[in-house]
């Protein structure tokens, strides 16, 4: 376990994620936060492995393969039904296995945890909630995929850097999730456009375009309404009437979309499918990248008047969450 005299050469967010996990779950080993994947993969084994030593007297043969523990009894058929006298060192060894896997679990999610935060440097004066590092850690211990735990170290990373980013409900809601939901998920959230507060996606067409572009269909849709992803039905944003000559400002992935309206533009609406508070705190784990052109252009044509300039540029980030705006041009129709 670590003591105050480890944390000397630590940088601050990987200081609190170690105060972190000493609240969650009692403490880190120094190897955890070097540990590469290999090398967490291999200690996982030999957790398991001497757990199986010292059980496997108890349960037969007992077999470790793909992140599961398969126990073959078939050597012990005639006998399975009979009193058993050791039904309790059974019970005892079956615990240990399970506990050895929860602890397992854990470590490769903070894992997951060092590798976002290795290239940090500042961390939020406030510490996460008592009782969202306490819901964290009991839900951790049960995920097991290598690719929803890299999901979950993410979201423990963002809430040390920022704390309150993952509402106690939106945990709850991932911990229910699958990995295709996941994905699709993913997928979606790689359109999404945000202006202030609220965060959509255009479907002036009932679904056409979506389908044909981005190959998401309305069970898509459906499926992410239904786990409370997107709100349930669509709804309408607007601009509205331009009393002096105004801008808003939209972003997509690292590119965002200028409407310069003078005074006068009329009241201008589209129709769209609104990602919830949920899914706009689970959008943060998504990588920003570069915008589909294509799809830039059909958004700008929503808004374009006359009267309308739209222009477009690559959000940079500067200090103190400031940003700026770099290659900025205007829209082509």
């Amino acid at each position: 376990m670590f003591d105050i005299k480890d944390l000397a050469g630590a940088s601050e967010p990987l200081k609190r994620l170690i105060e972190v996990v000493a609240e969650g779950v009692g403490g880190i080993s120094r190897p955890l936060l070097t540990r590469k994947n290999a090398d967490a993969k291999a200690y996982e084994i030999k957790t398991i492995a001497q757990a199986i030593v010292d059980s496997q007297k108890l349960l037969g043969t007992v077999k470790y393969q793909e992140g599961s523990i398969i126990i073959d009894s078939s050597s012990d058929k005639e006998m399975k039904y009979l009193p058993d006298p050791n039904t309790d060192q059974r019970v005892l060894a079956r615990t240990t296995y399970q506990q050895a896997k929860k602890q397992s679990n854990i470590e490769h999610v903070i894992q997951q945890t060092v590798d976002e935060l290795k290239s940090e440097q500042d961390v939020s004066p406030d510490k996460p909630d008592s009782d969202w590092v306490t819901r964290f850690f009991s839900i951790t211990e049960d995920i097991s995929t290598d690719h929803m735990q890299i999901i979950w170290g993410k979201i423990l990373a963002g809430e040390i850097k920022k704390p309150g980013s993952y509402s106690l409900r939106t945990l709850e809601l991932l911990k229910n999730i699958n990995q295709r939901e996941a994905e699709l998920f993913v997928r979606v959230g790689k359109i999404a456009i945000w202006s202030g507060g609220k965060v959509f996606i255009p479907n002036t067409d009932n679904g056409i375009y979506l389908q044909e572009k981005f190959k998401l269909s309305f069970s898509d849709f459906l499926t992410l309404r239904e786990i409370g992803l997107l709100v349930p039905n669509d709804l309408e944003i607007s601009l509205p009437l331009a009393e002096e000559d105004d801008h808003t400002v939209f972003s997509s992935g690292n590119t965002a979309i200028i409407i310069n309206r003078l005074k006068g533009t009329p009241r201008q609406a589209l129709t769209c499918i609104m990602f919830t508070e949920n899914g706009k705190q689970l959008l943060q784990l998504i990588e920003k990248s570069p915008a589909d052109l294509d799809y830039i252009k059909r958004f700008a044509s929503i808004w374009r008047r006359e009267v309308v300039e739209i222009q477009s540029g690559i959000i940079v980030e500067k200090e103190n969450g400031k940003f700026a705006l770099e290659n900025l041009q205007e829209i082509p129709t």
